[in-house]
């Protein structure tokens, strides 16, 4: 079901070349598709999207996210083409918390975490100082069952929160607490839980100094453990304010990453075992080390129930997000999946 979409000049300056819809389930998103058949040869679909590259960009910003259907993006070199055509996110993924690695250009995999895990919604690289304003994800083969990209909007986060919580969570800010492996020489191709990924790999270099050095660069604290594992500990603020809206948003995964939380689909033994082997175990906290209690956890997590979307994916299909009023995640699947990220800037 399709609500009515009304023609904001934004809109009406994509050119007759697209239709654009709004479908019910996928709120707040913009869905754009061919008109006809010019824009479904890719030069002519990278031509028009470049020369529209501010209006999309508008409209990204005004509804959170577009998604592109029906264009002629197919292979990786097609979803590089397009992401090309974007500012380049002023970072890397060196150091991030999910397993993944570059597959061509800034293309990378979306995540290798096992398919019977439910990754929850958030906003990208929302435990580091350094975050993509933008994220744009490609289905280049989509599930047989289950793994839809869910996703909910967060723009009203703040003000549902009561107002001592929203206080405290501004006040204090958020520290987090990451552990990896000792080095493991690759990536699995299936990976139970992130914190199994061997420092070498996460961090791309077997020597200590570097990780040291490029954990300066991110503001991370690097402890080394005798075990040959590694912890890292950095701070960041809980409350952003959106560069183009100035709307004050939360940006954090302090409600969902505590010490002892499960991911549905995880065996609870997994998390058990690491923690015992974990002299400070991975988590969110407040900036005192304070952890939020359950009842205050329930605040955000209602939230984000009441506006998490999805819809059953199509191959081809490319969705860009505001990575700050946007947050994303997965459901579990069955069958093959392989879907593809670009952080943009």
């Amino acid at each position: 079901m399709n609500m009515p979409l009304e023609i904001s000049d934004d809109v009406a300056q994509l050119g007759k070349d697209v239709t654009c819809h709004a479908p019910k389930e996928s709120a707040p998103l913009l869905f754009i598709e061919p008109a006809g058949e010019r824009l479904r040869a890719l030069p002519a679909f990278i031509e028009w999207a470049s020369s529209r590259r501010a209006i999309l960009d508008k409209l990204i910003c005004a509804h959170g996210g577009v998604v592109l259907r029906g264009f002629p993006i197919t292979e990786t070199e097609d979803f590089g083409a397009l992401a090309g055509i974007f500012p380049t996110f002023a970072g890397d993924y060196v150091g991030g918390l999910a397993p993944r690695t570059q597959i061509a250009g800034k293309v990378m995999e979306a995540t290798r975490l096992d398919k019977n895990v439910k990754i929850r919604l958030h906003s990208e690289m929302a435990y580091m100082q350094n975050f993509p304003p933008r994220v744009a994800f490609f289905s280049k083969k989509t599930a047989e069952i289950g793994g839809e990209t869910i996703i909910a909007s967060t723009r009203g986060l703040l003000d549902a929160l009561p107002a001592e919580l929203r206080e405290k969570v501004a006040t204090h800010g958020v520290m987090t607490v990451r552990n990896f492996a000792a080095p493991s020489g690759q990536l699995d191709s299936t990976v139970p839980h992130v914190d199994l990924r061997g420092w070498d790999v996460a961090f791309e270099t077997e020597d200590q100094d570097e990780v040291s050095r490029l954990c300066a660069q991110r503001g991370l604290e690097p402890i080394w453990n005798e075990d040959g594992s590694l912890t890292v500990v950095n701070r960041t603020a809980a409350v952003v304010t959106h560069p183009q809206t100035k709307q004050k948003l939360y940006r954090s995964n302090l409600h969902i990453y505590t010490v002892n939380s499960n991911m549905e689909g995880l065996d609870a033994e997994i998390i058990r075992r690491l923690r015992e082997t974990q002299k400070r175990p991975s988590g969110t906290f407040l900036g005192n080390g304070e952890s939020l209690t359950p009842e205050e956890n329930l605040h955000f997590t209602a939230f984000l129930d009441r506006q998490t979307r999805a819809w059953r994916w199509k191959d081809g299909d490319v969705m860009i997000l505001d990575n700050l009023q946007v947050w994303h995640g997965r459901n579990p699947y069955e069958g093959s999946r392989d879907v593809q990220v670009a952080m943009l800037g």
